[in-house]
């Protein structure tokens, strides 16, 4: 992928870098394969304060963020975001200003992150669905859909529906029936051209079999079964240690499940440091899960994501507890990820900032407010540092591919 510019300083404007890299050509990607593609995933939960149901995202405890009370590790920069998108903060910049924040229930705020995936190469998104949100018929989540799509489209991306598990149980509702329910009521997000097919088959994903317990295996095997049925391409987001699982064939245990997929992409995140990736890349990632994905037939997307602190959403958790090392950390998984070859590479997240794993534009350590502990990027790397590396392995993948 070509070399991309460098931002264009906005400091008297905002206090901040630019997040907007220079214009350049893209070009539509393939969306009937999913082949040597680099998708993120797509959280869009963030609201203003009362928005919808009234969780910004922004904050754990309080309706609106507050000193002492605001959920995310991270800060965005959101030089270039619509300023009707926007909200000001408690939170002070050096020199005296209010950090603000965004809302996705904004058309704006959409288009300018596809925008984003676009110029930088990566191929689009994968939206998360929480199934606690599948009922309401309008609001926020159902806009979202709709903005997703018409980025995806105006852009030249794909992007593909990932539920996650989140909220269901199979003791309390019928998770199959809700599924497909709701799919039927989104046949025109799902018909859209953006919309990813593979072998002939739109794209879905279910993250959370073995992570989300109070849904059991049975139920899970009948929820990827109909899903199937009704001509679904299935992707199941399973825990890590997944083939163990397998092997071991325990009464009620997923191994089951995990065989009817279409494709399986473990969640690693938080599963290693930057001390062992590399012991988990050449045993569990080249061995073992590629072993036994060739074995069943079944194909492959690895995950990979840049580090991780979430202690202001949760205090018992350590600050920094993931540490990127300036990029290398993810330059290691990124480098790794291609060199196995899997169908895609799943970037874990491009907006969470929540758990510290975004890869979009955030601040850097300098432009940190001065009366919250929040984590930055190191101030020598280029506020789109993340996505342009994305970028690059999506271009080393796609030719891998050819």
């Amino acid at each position: 992928m070509a070399s991309l510019l460098r931002c264009v300083a906005v400091a008297a404007v905002i206090g901040f870098g630019s997040c907007t890299p220079a214009e350049r050509q893209v070009s539509t990607i393939d969306r009937t394969t999913l082949n040597g593609k680099f998708f993120v995933g797509y959280q869009a939960w963030f609201r203003k304060p009362f928005e919808d149901n009234g969780n910004s995202h922004w904050t754990t405890d309080e309706p609106t963020p507050e000193v002492g009370h605001v959920g995310v590790d991270m800060i965005p920069n959101v030089a270039g975001y619509p300023p009707e998108c926007l909200f000001d903060t408690p939170f002070i910049l050096p020199g005296n200003k209010a950090i603000q924040f965004y809302t996705n229930d904004c058309e704006g705020v959409v288009d300018l992150h596809f925008k984003m995936m676009a110029d930088h190469g990566i191929s689009g998104a994968f939206l998360q669905r929480f199934y606690g949100y599948i009922n309401e018929a309008n609001g926020g989540w159902i806009n979202i859909l709709n903005f997703a799509k018409a980025a995806a489209e105006k852009y030249g991306r794909g992007f593909v529906i990932e539920y996650d598990l989140n909220g269901a149980a199979t003791g309390s509702t019928n998770v199959t029936a809700t599924f497909l329910a709701d799919l039927a009521a989104l046949s025109s997000i799902i018909s859209s051209p953006a919309y990813m097919r593979h072998n002939g088959k739109p794209v879905i994903e279910i993250w959370g079999f073995g992570i989300v317990t109070a849904v059991t295996a049975d139920d899970a095997v009948a929820i990827v079964t109909a899903l199937k049925n009704a001509g679904f391409y299935v992707i199941l987001g399973v825990q890590q240690a997944w083939h163990a699982e397998l092997v071991q064939n325990q009464p009620g245990g997923y191994g089951p499940v995990y065989r009817l997929a279409d494709m399986i992409q473990p969640w690693t995140v938080g599963a290693y440091g930057n001390d062992n990736y590399q012991d988990f890349h050449d045993g569990r990632q080249a061995v073992e899960d590629a072993t036994a994905l060739r074995d069943l037939g079944i194909e492959s997307s690895i995950v990979v994501w840049p580090g991780g602190s979430s202690s202001n959403a949760n205090s018992n958790e350590i600050f920094d507890h993931f540490p990127r090392f300036n990029g290398s950390f993810y330059q290691k998984q990124l480098n790794g990820a291609v060199n196995l070859k899997p169908t895609f590479i799943f970037g874990a997240m491009f907006d969470e900032v929540n758990e510290g794993t975004a890869i979009y534009p955030v601040l850097r350590n300098s432009e940190l407010p001065t009366n919250q502990r929040f984590l930055g990027i190191d101030d020598d790397m280029e506020p789109d540092a993340y996505l342009k590396m994305a970028g690059e392995a999506s271009s080393q993948l796609a030719a891998a591919w050819q």
